[in-house]
């Protein structure tokens, strides 16, 4: 059993008027994922390129400028 369920399983034991708090939580975070978190999966990136060709990859958001 992971450490966290034991810790919320002793919290819940202790207040159980926690438990909606922690519904409220988990909803929140399962309905956003990627909101506020550095890490939301798995991501493989592969590019190749030949001659003067530039390759841009980005795991979430890009922004180039200039030239």
């Amino acid at each position: 059993m992971s450490d966290w369920r034991i810790r919320l399983q002793s919290l819940l034991r202790h207040d159980p008027s926690a438990a909606g708090e922690l519904r409220a939580l988990l909803a929140a975070a399962l309905a956003r994922p990627d909101e506020g978190s550095d890490n939301v999966g798995t991501q493989t990136l592969r590019a190749e390129a030949s001659g003067s060709a530039r390759i841009y990859q980005a795991g979430r958001d890009q922004h180039i400028t200039g030239g």
